[in-house]
């Protein structure tokens, strides 16, 4: 009983977690408009701005998996909430574009740690057995936590501007770091040297090359539609600041009901057709987007465009964590590094091209899924 209470505590903490690596992942996309606004910035500044979201969420990534296979978590996990707070709070009262960009970047570093401890923590939590669905329970906690913030500033933007809401996020992740104090957490996986050895190891692993290049254009595709569609539907298709951000929302949303789906659904289907499934539904959800002319249209396209990304992660990490379960922190680490240069590179890309190639963006990404994805399944069966 005893052991079951701790097991509980520990998902609930990797659960908290990616909540909060949702608030973090999402505040760029809900306030990057009002940030244009207020500092003057063109598409280029604001790609740049944009684009360190995902560098810092790369580099958080780089650095947790090592730490957590030799040290465990419960540090770690304290520490990357109370940057990510820092970071919030800095944003929220930045007086320069130079602020702002050091808050962005710190808000990522918190973040990606969050994001890869969260993962390899309730991957290390799991058995076999329940390793898909609790993966997919904590990406409907990433879903609670990244609508969050869109759906309040939706809801009070016409009275209020972002600080009072993006400093409160910060309040409230402050006291969960506190909560961490009293958890049990996994203890590190190796006394001595281990992670730097093996990462050498890994990184020439076909198969986890593969599946991290999956979510290489897994995590971009998620960046863009996170960052850049209120953008999108104001500037390209002139919506109101408020419809925009309910259609940001509906991303989330789309995520969070394709998890919930996901956690039933791989009980029956296999995880390969699911992911090819997802990924059409996410490229016609963008060509909903690129035609779309009312605010229902838009929703109805964003919807899709979250319900087609709810699998690839849940499906890619949980295979990861069952095919390198002694050094999952470090298998995660390099590939949840690759999955955020890829967000880095992608959303450079949408910069230099141009607002109206967003649709387009999100469906090539979509697309890059499932051809990866079947080499990743011919590798495997020729291999075996």
């Amino acid at each position: 009983m005893e052991k079951s209470r701790s097991n509980a505590a520990v998902l609930a903490a990797g659960f908290a977690g990616m909540a909060f690596f949702g608030m973090a992942f999402v505040i760029l996309g809900t306030v990057l408009p009002s940030l244009t606004e207020r500092f003057s910035l063109s598409t280029a500044n604001a790609s740049t701005v944009a684009s360190l979201l995902p560098f810092g969420i790369m580099l958080g990534s780089l650095v947790f998996g090592p730490i957590i296979d030799r040290y465990g978590y419960k540090m770690l996990i304290i520490a990357s909430t109370i940057l990510t707070v820092l970071g919030m709070e800095m944003l929220a009262f930045a007086e320069s574009v130079s602020m702002v960009r050091l808050a962005i970047f710190v808000i990522g570093f918190g973040g990606g740690v969050l994001n890869g401890l969260s993962n390899a923590l309730v991957s290390d939590a799991s058995t076999d057995k329940t390793r898909p669905s609790n993966l997919s329970i904590l990406g409907i906690f990433y879903t609670v936590g990244a609508i969050t913030i869109p759906l309040i500033y939706a809801w009070l933007s016409k009275s209020y501007s972002y600080v009072p809401i993006v400093a409160g996020a910060g309040v409230i992740m402050t006291l969960s770091a506190l909560a961490y104090l009293f958890v049990s957490f996994p203890e590190g996986k190796f006394k001595e040297g281990g992670p730097a050895v093996k990462i050498g190891k890994l990184i020439k692993e076909p198969t986890l090359l593969l599946l991290s290049f999956i979510l290489f254009f897994q995590s971009g595709v998620e960046g863009i539609s996170s960052s850049w569609t209120p953008n999108f539907l104001e500037q390209i298709k002139e919506f109101s600041k408020e419809n925009a951000l309910y259609a940001l929302s509906f991303v989330v949303f789309g995520i969070g009901a394709g998890r919930v789906l996901l956690s039933l659904l791989l009980r029956f289907i296999h995880r390969r057709i699911i992911l090819y499934i997802s990924m059409v539904i996410a490229a016609i959800g963008a060509f909903i987007l690129g035609g779309a002319e009312s605010s229902g249209t838009a929703i109805t396209g964003t919807f899709l465009i979250g319900l087609g990304l709810a699998s690839t992660f849940p499906v890619v990490i949980g295979e990861i964590g069952e095919k390198y379960k002694a050094v999952s922190g470090t298998a995660l680490s390099i590939a949840l590094s690759i999955a955020l240069l890829g967000n880095t590179i992608i959303n450079l890309l949408v910069g230099a091209l141009e607002l109206k190639a967003l649709p387009g963006m999100i469906a090539f990404c979509a697309f890059a899924v499932i051809v990866i994805y079947f080499i990743n399944t011919k590798y495997s069966k020729s291999k075996n």
